[in-house]
């Protein structure tokens, strides 16, 4: 048997060894694209750093360092509601701002140089955000250091319980009673030491991950499908069979490979999940204990944080092959090709309803926290602590857990034996159902386009890639500071041509500034004269300093007004043009990596279908022939990749008119700012216009490469992979962060509105 092993390991490795690669990558994407951070959520650097600056400090200090920032976030947001009231230029926006300056003026001095130095974030980009972010980390901490206390009140429920018992004799035969006992003994002698508390969003990313769970699960379906559904449909188990100890060596062979394989898989994809959590957020020291991660402060195992994961590991690998296992006994006993995915995915379904619908308090909590997806992700298993009522006796769920995995392993191993040696079924007959569909041969390209999207399912890729970036553009969130909200009502209240109104008030805004300013001046100099104190003057000083609060933001009122003297050109409200072309916010990059991957894996089996079934020479004897066949299916796919890359605009247009007007269409566009060296004078909504053709043709370029490569190498998965490599590989390394690796690709010809200096 063991020398079939490695026998079996290679039909898997040759038939499914592409797909396992494909689902590593598959997993990467998503857990980067689904973990990846809005604008108004902190980045995931932040915890890193965050981490890195708490790691030095005790327990105690880590709390008062955390509310000493946000005891300066409330000083910052006094000063900028001050200045937001101010802002409104009413009598009740000044009523407001001098009744917070009366009463808080000792805060509002000591806070508004730093408000107005602007360099007051350490880890976020708004004080809105850098709230809630220290927020959860202060939540997580207090959560930790209190465990000192947890650990107390345990073991005074414990004392309370005696203390009754005294007087009730019966009250210790309940469940109740049972329960506290048995967690004072689970619990006894536990205490912070060894504690070193770490943020906890690092082990999320690298241990808890919904997609690749999926994907796992998906990898075990392929193994089962690899090792007995195809050997079945070929009748090799007939021959297998009827060699000497053919069942059990056989049968043994395929299971120790499934088991390997399940191992291998499950470090593959959680070792990924693992780098990448390590490289953005940081994971803290694995020697620390469990109990270092609020979300496990109460579970009672002795263990490091290193042994968490490895006991992660093991569990996960062991109910995946189970699962595998399971779904052989399916296979073995069905005749019929869809049972397995059919069995398996309805034993999924029934096991997810019953993990989120069966009530935490309720008799049948065990289905619930011990269902397939409960122990798959074993994060409340070892992280966690539960008592089930079984006849009012408790019994842990860790060892629950334990006893139903082995018990299910047991049995299903056993299934997959017994069903094998009796052999009844070991062949699969084919169904095949037919389903009414339009006839598409009537045109040529037709039939390409339902070639190339449904039987090729490149409309699936299309709508799956399309759905993501919409989920990315359109959920896109954007933050407005109390200065962007002052520069976007005035420049709202002058757009358009320049005019006599609109020139008198900018000057007179401008004058507002000049006089502050002089005033500010002229008091430095009574100070440095003597003819008034210190204190005196700076209480002078501090309403002028209000008024000048958005003098770096009229800044930019003053930069579009001369250049409107100038050169006789329009105002313009820009900062939404400032996030549509890219050159604020994330720009293209996310984008162009999603439409990447779209035009890859959608076309990469175009070509290489015929040769799968050896079309061409039929198609080359043809009226048509094989010219008239290569130019329909470059034109369906012309059709797509127009379309796909076109509609990212509509969903980047629709979400930032929502934040940011998005006026003055017919002005040029050599009337905003960031193009004011543009040489070529164009409406903005033709310059939007060939963005978009450019963009088109951009991707025109990658799926003209991506046809002459299949066509070269004659092979879908080997184009996959080559193109890839080729153009998916550099837009990946910039997202994470290696800049220059965008410049070996097409990203600067897509995104030349947002990378090229104009002028």
């Amino acid at each position: 048997m063991i020398k079939q092993i490695p026998f079996e390991l290679e039909k898997i490795l040759r038939k499914k060894g592409l797909l396992i690669l494909l689902l590593l990558l598959i997993n990467v994407f998503l857990v980067w694209y689904f973990n990846k951070p809005s604008e108004l959520e902190p980045s995931l650097s932040a915890y890193k750093a965050v981490s890195r600056d708490l790691s030095a400090l005790g327990a105690e200090e880590q709390i008062e360092y955390l509310n000493s920032i946000l005891e300066d976030i409330d000083g910052l947001n006094t000063v900028e509601t001050v200045t937001n009231f101010q802002l409104q230029n009413t009598d009740y926006g000044r009523e407001m701002a001098e009744h917070i300056l009366r009463t808080q003026r000792d805060i509002y001095e000591k806070y508004k140089d730093i408000y107005a130095a602007g360099d007051y974030l350490r880890y976020t980009n708004s004080l809105k955000t850098e709230r809630a972010f220290i927020e959860e980390i202060l939540a997580e901490c207090e959560t930790v250091a209190d465990y000192d206390n947890y650990i107390k009140s345990i073991e005074d429920n414990k004392n309370l319980l005696n203390g009754v018992s005294i007087f009730h004799k019966n009250e210790g035969n309940t469940f109740s009673a049972r329960n506290i006992e048995k967690s004072f003994y689970d619990h006894e002698g536990m205490t912070a030491k060894n504690i070193c508390f770490a943020p906890s969003r690092g082990v999320k990313i690298a241990s808890q991950s919904l997609v690749t769970d999926l994907l796992l699960v998906l990898a075990v379906f392929l193994f089962a499908s690899g090792l007995i559904s195809e050997e079945k449909e070929k009748g090799l188990f007939y021959i297998t069979r009827a060699t000497r100890g053919g069942v059990a060596k056989s049968l043994g062979a395929k299971l120790a490979a499934m088991l390997i394989c399940c191992f291998s898989v499950t470090a593959l994809l959680f070792g990924a999940n693992f780098i990448y959590a390590e490289v953005t957020t940081g994971i803290c020291d694995l020697s620390a204990s469990l109990q270092s991660i609020s979300d496990f402060t109460e579970s009672n195992l002795r263990i490091t944080l290193g042994e968490y994961f490895l006991l992660r590991y093991l569990i996960k690998s062991v109910v995946l092959f189970t699962f595998g296992a399971a779904l052989w006994a399916v296979a073995i006993v069905s005749s019929r090709g869809f049972v397995l995915p059919l069995c398996g995915v309805g034993f999924l379904a029934l096991n997810y309803a019953a993990y989120i619908f069966i009530p935490a308090y309720s008799k049948f909590a065990p289905l619930k926290y011990l269902s397939f997806w409960g122990l798959v992700d074993p994060k409340d298993l070892l992280g966690g602590y539960l008592n089930f009522n079984i006849n009012e006796y408790p019994v842990n769920r860790l060892t629950l857990g334990i006893v139903i995995i082995a018990v299910c392993l047991a049995g299903a191993v056993a299934a997959a034996f017994i069903l094998f040696a009796k052999g009844r079924r070991l062949e699969i007959r084919r169904v095949r159902i037919v389903f009414p569909l339009p006839a598409f041969h009537g045109r040529l390209v037709l039939h390409e386009a339902h070639k190339i999207l449904f039987t090729n399912r490149a409309a699936a890729v299309l709508l799956i890639f399309l759905l993501l970036i919409g989920y990315g553009d359109l959920g896109q969130r954007y933050t407005i500071s109390v200065g962007e909200e002052y520069y976007r009502n005035f420049m709202l209240s002058v757009e358009g041509k320049l005019t006599d109104e609109s020139e008198e008030k900018i000057l007179a805004e401008n004058a507002r500034y000049e006089n502050a300013f002089k005033q500010i001046e002229l008091i430095e100099k009574m100070i440095a004269s003597g003819e008034i104190d210190r204190a005196e003057g700076e209480q002078l000083k501090s309403a002028y300093q209000a008024q000048t609060m958005f003098y770096p933001y009229f800044t930019r009122v003053m930069e579009q007004y001369d250049h409107a003297k100038e050169h006789g050109g329009t105002l313009i409200y820009d900062t939404g043009y400032g996030y549509l072309f890219g050159r604020r916010g994330k720009g293209f990059l996310t984008d162009y990596l999603l439409l990447t991957l779209c035009v890859v894996f959608a076309f990469s089996n175009v070509l290489p279908i015929e040769e799968r079934y050896s079309s061409w020479n039929l198609i080359s004897a043809t009226a048509k022939g094989k010219r008239k066949i290569i130019i329909s299916k470059i034109a369906v796919c012309t059709v797509c990749v127009t379309i796909t890359a076109a509609l990212p605009w509509v969903f980047r247009i629709s979400s930032v008119s929502k934040v940011f007007p998005l006026g003055v269409w017919a002005g040029s566009v050599s009337d905003l700012p960031m193009y004011f060296d543009l040489a070529l004078n164009m409406p903005i909504r033709v310059f939007i216009t060939l963005m978009i053709i450019l963009q088109i043709l951009t991707f025109m370029i990658v799926m003209g490469a991506v046809l002459l490569i299949s066509q070269r190498l004659k092979n879908g998965a080997a184009t996959l992979f080559a193109c890839l490599a080729f153009f998916a590989v550099p837009p990946t390394l910039a997202v994470m962060g290696i800049d220059f690796a965008k410049w070996f690709s097409l990203y600067p010809l897509y995104a030349l509105s947002s990378v090229v200096k104009f002028g």
